[in-house]
C-alpha cells in the first residue's frame, strides 16, 4: 500500500495515552471528545493500535478514532484479533459477565474490526477440504 509503514497508526499520532481503564464505549457523537488524549482511553473504539501507520493519523487529527483502512500492521495476520487483544489491555473488569457488560456497548464490532480486512481475516479462512 502506497506510504504504508512498519508500525501502527498510534505511533504516528500525537495524542498522550494516559492507560485509562474503560467501563463503557461510546460512539463519536455520545461524548465530547477531548482533543489532546488518546481516543481509545476516551472511550471511542479507535483502530490505531490494530492498524498499520502511514496515513499520517488523519482521522485523529479530525477528531474521529481511526477506521483501519491501511490494514493490519506488519507480524499481525488479523486486524480484528489485533484489536481485541489491544482491547482486553484497557477494559477494567475481571469478572466475565461485567467483561461481557464492556464489550457489548460496542456497536458492530465485527463490522469495526473487520471494516477493511475481513475477507482476509482468520474467521474467514476455512480448510477447503474440510467436511462437516
Amino acid at each position: 500500500m502506497l506510504g504504508a509503514g512498519q508500525k501502527t497508526c498510534c505511533d504516528e499520532c500525537g495524542r498522550v495515552r494516559k492507560e485509562k481503564k474503560i467501563t463503557r464505549f461510546y460512539r463519536p457523537y455520545e461524548i465530547e471528545v477531548n482533543r489532546e488524549d488518546c481516543l481509545l482511553d476516551q472511550g471511542l473504539v479507535c483502530m490505531g493500535p490494530a492498524t498499520r501507520d502511514g496515513c499520517g493519523g488523519l482521522c485523529m487529527k479530525a477528531n474521529m478514532p481511526c477506521r483501519g483502512c491501511y490494514g493490519p500492521p506488519p507480524n499481525a495476520p488479523d486486524q480484528g484479533a489485533k484489536m481485541i487483544s489491544a482491547l482486553s489491555s484497557v477494559i477494567d473488569a475481571h469478572e466475565p459477565a461485567e467483561i461481557d457488560r464492556i464489550l457489548n456497548t460496542i456497536a458492530d464490532p465485527i463490522g469495526t474490526f473487520y471494516r477493511f480486512s475481513l475477507a482476509h481475516s482468520l474467521l474467514r479462512r476455512v480448510d477447503k477440504h474440510e467436511t462437516h
